[in-house]
């Protein structure tokens, strides 16, 4: 499971980023206070939350532990998903 990534942004686009980390380009969901900090070519460290499916693996990025936390206690209520 992916914990944490810090990376250069590659590429934005709609409401997920490409967060370069060494050669690999990791296609990350974001909320937009994370879009707005995005700048294309400057660093950039989230708290990942990896979400396995058998047919699909999310990553969901936050800029605060808290918000991973909160978006962790709110998928973990019965019928909402990420």
């Amino acid at each position: 499971m992916i914990g944490h990534l810090s990376g250069t942004v590659f590429l934005k686009d709609g409401n997920s980023i490409i967060l370069d980390v060494k050669g690999v380009g990791y296609k990350i969901l974001v909320a937009s206070d994370v879009l707005a900090k995005a700048i294309k070519g400057n660093l950039l460290e989230l708290f990942i939350y990896t979400h396995v499916r058998e047919d699909n693996i999310s990553l969901f990025g936050f800029l605060e532990s808290l918000d991973l936390k909160l978006f962790e206690n709110l998928i973990g209520v019965s019928g909402i998903g990420p």
